[in-house]
């Protein structure tokens, strides 16, 4: 038999795991560090050479071979 304890602990875990929220951080770049969006810019697979927006230095994003599928 479950104690009252154990009901209220395990309805409060599940309420907890339902209001999860995952934080995503924006991408930055390593120069500067200000905010670089990859919306535009179609990655591919490996190296790509990125421009930042900011400070106009390049530098190179690496994508793995199933970001397309994961991300």
């Amino acid at each position: 038999m479950t104690t009252f304890y154990e009901i209220i602990k395990n309805d409060f875990m599940k309420k907890r795991l339902e209001e999860l929220v995952v934080q995503e951080f924006p991408y930055r770049c390593p120069y500067c560090d200000q905010e670089v969006s990859y919306e535009k810019i179609r990655l591919k697979a490996g190296e790509n050479m990125i421009v930042c927006p900011s400070c106009k230095k390049k530098y190179i994003k690496v994508v793995l071979d199933d970001w397309e599928t994961k991300g």
